[in-house]
């Protein structure tokens, strides 16, 4: 037994205030934390489900912007003159937010130009709302811009990003998303060769050589005309940098493979940028939820039908290039379903992490979409919600990187295989480096092919 012995009743007073302060502290804190938990759980606060970008003529056509300036002859593929962004969020009333437009370096770095960030032209808050079919939707409110438009005008080419700000805490955007803007200055005639690559695992070689050709008759400079970027269509979070540029060139490491890659000749006569043993990929999963049928209006968890199973160079339907389709979802039945995938590996069991990507997330590889092996049923699994459309999708695997936040190591054709036969689009985006209005890089022109060849 412990005794206490004070030397006087001072000592015995002081440890009464200080037993009393510290009940008092922690009780400010717990309060201050309780505080902080309800503001980051406030209701009112707008939740952002889902957004996507896409040519107001078509959505099945990419993000791909023509200045309205530019009358030149020059060929550029599958270009438009507006975009439509949209975006869904859960809020009790249309959320007080505004949309800025930023324009980014070749690697999406944003730049801090005031020349080219217009304070009246690249922002606005015209937003069209529309609500959501059913009170008890997973989404209240959908929010649509339309650009350019009278109060958004680009007038440089590149990479841009738009990005959707609270008024009320402008700190963070509640979301973004990219596009292009070309100022057509050269034609670009891309081919795709078969090809093969070393592959890690037992599926087919089958790999791609893509060529690009670019030609103008402008007074090009040639050390400024040094970069091209090929993306697959709709998936523009997986860039491959053809350049003499070695710190872009480096940027490509983030996936498994490793691809060559030349840049020759002059600009005067015509450059080429080549890239080389590229996986193929597989053709896309389709999953169609516009089926109520089989993916009914429920708040409860839907399977899948059957579960997808590991492929190793084949498909049996079509895809739509990537892109989401909802032209046959009516405005009633316009809701999200909480799906589950299922993803038999036929007994294989990945080294690596493994990922749901299509058009239900962008194409974004990140910790949300991860699947977990479940080693009693031994099928992959993973629940999210889904937007009701006609969508594409594939199975990727990868390593998270905790210090950059960031997927690395990325392959598909653990999962999908790979095939030839695969009728994804390319496109390519070359680059210039412009020294007007404080230097920046221009988009001057796009080539875009598939394996039956151009596309225009």
């Amino acid at each position: 037994m412990i005794i206490l012995k004070y030397n006087n009743k001072f000592d015995s007073i002081k440890i009464i205030v200080n037993f009393f302060l510290f009940i008092l502290l922690n009780n400010t804190v717990y309060q201050y934390i309780l505080s902080q938990e309800k503001f980051d759980y406030d209701p009112s606060k707008p939740i952002v489900r889902f957004s996507r970008i896409y040519s107001s003529r078509n959505e099945l056509l990419p993000p791909i912007l023509r200045l309205t300036s530019n009358i030149s002859g020059y060929n550029v593929p599958l270009a438009t003159d507006e975009l439509t962004f949209e975006f869904d969020v859960s809020s009790p009333v249309p959320p007080n937010v505004y949309a800025k437009f930023i324009h980014c370096s070749v690697d999406w770095q944003e730049d801090e130009n005031v020349f080219l960030s217009d304070l009246v032209f690249s922002r606005t808050s015209n937003i069209s709302w529309e609500s959501a079919p059913f009170v008890d939707s997973y989404y209240s409110y959908r929010g649509k811009i339309q650009f350019p438009n009278q109060q958004v005008k680009l007038k440089f080419a590149g990479n841009w990003k738009i990005k959707i700000y609270d008024y009320d805490n402008d700190t963070l955007p509640l979301v973004e998303a990219k596009f292009f803007v070309v100022d057509a200055k050269s034609n670009c005639q891309m081919r795709i060769i078969s090809d093969f690559y070393l592959p890690m695992y037992n599926v087919a070689p089958s790999g791609l050589i893509i060529e690009t050709d670019v030609l103008s008759f402008e007074q090009l400079i040639d050390s400024r005309l040094n970069t091209l970027v090929l993306y697959k269509n709709n998936r523009w979070e997986e860039p491959y940098y053809i350049s003499e540029d070695l710190t872009l060139e480096n940027k490509n490491r983030k996936y498994k493979y490793r691809f060559p890659t030349m840049v020759s000749g002059i600009a005067s006569a015509g450059k080429r940028f080549r890239i080389e043993s590229i996986p193929a990929d597989n053709g896309y999963r389709i999953l169609n939820l516009t089926n109520l049928a089989e993916y009914p209006r429920i708040k409860a968890p839907i399977q899948m039908p059957f579960s997808d199973l590991r492929r190793r160079g084949f498909f049996d339907e079509y895809d739509d290039d990537g892109a989401m389709i909802t032209s046959y979802v009516s405005y009633s039945n316009d809701d999200y379903v909480l799906l589950e995938f299922l993803l038999d590996p036929d007994g294989w069991i990945s080294e690596d992490e493994v990922y749901v990507v299509g058009s239900f997330n962008n194409w974004t590889l990140n910790k949300n979409w991860q699947m977990y092996y479940d080693e009693e049923q031994r099928y992959y699994r993973l629940r999210q919600w889904i937007r009701r459309a006609r969508h594409n999708y594939l199975y990727a695997t990868g390593r998270f990187n905790f210090d950059s936040n960031t997927i690395d190591n990325i392959s598909f054709d653990e999962m999908e295989g790979t095939t030839a036969n695969a009728l994804h689009t390319y496109i390519g985006f070359v680059y210039y480096k412009e020294i007007d209005f404080g230097g920046y890089d221009s988009i001057i022109g796009v080539g875009a092919a598939n394996i039956f060849g151009p596309v225009k």
